[in-house]
C-alpha cells in the first residue's frame, strides 16, 4: 500500500491571513465540507494573532462508510499557515499543509495532503477517487471564502 498524495493551488482575492482564519476555523467546517459528519475540538491553546494549537476530532462519512480519527491543528494567521498532523484513527499517515501568501491578485493558497488508511480496500477507494475528493474540499473552502469573506 501506498501514499496518496493530494496537492492544489488558487489564487483567490481575500488576504492571505483572513483566509488562513478560515481555514483554521474547524468548528465550522461541518457546515460546509463534503463528507464531514461532526468535528469537535478536544483540546486549544491560543496562539499569537488569533492562531491556535490544539486537537480536533472528526468523523467522516460516505454511503456506509464511516471513520472517526483525531489530528493535531496549528493555525497560525501571521505566518499564513495551518497544519495538521495525525493523532489516531483509521490512518498510517495523514499530514495536511496549508499556506496562503501574498499575491497581486489576493492570496496564493497551497494545499498538500498526504494519506494511507490502514484498510487497503478503503485506501484504495479512496485514491481513486482522489482527484474528485480534492476538487470538491476545495470548492468548499471557495464557496465558504466568498460567502464569509465577500
Amino acid at each position: 500500500m501506498s501514499r496518496t498524495t493530494i496537492t492544489a493551488d488558487r489564487i483567490l482575492p481575500f488576504a492571505p491571513a483572513d483566509l488562513c482564519r478560515l481555514v483554521g476555523d474547524v468548528r465550522e467546517y461541518p457546515r460546509f465540507i463534503p463528507y464531514l459528519i461532526n468535528l469537535r475540538v478536544i483540546r486549544e491553546e491560543p496562539r499569537e494573532q488569533g492562531g491556535w494549537e490544539g486537537v480536533a476530532e472528526a468523523v467522516v462519512g460516505w454511503k456506509a462508510i464511516r471513520e472517526r480519527f483525531a489530528t493535531n491543528v496549528r493555525c497560525e494567521p501571521a505566518k499564513g499557515e495551518v497544519d495538521v498532523s495525525l493523532v489516531s484513527g483509521p490512518f498510517h499517515v495523514l499530514d495536511n499543509r496549508w499556506r496562503f501568501e501574498p499575491h497581486e491578485r489576493g492570496a496564493r493558497v497551497t494545499f498538500w495532503i498526504t494519506y494511507q488508511f490502514k484498510n487497503p480496500v478503503l485506501n484504495a477507494v479512496v485514491s481513486a477517487n482522489k482527484d474528485k475528493v480534492a476538487s470538491r474540499i476545495m470548492n468548499a473552502f471557495e464557496r465558504e471564502a466568498k460567502r464569509r469573506l465577500g
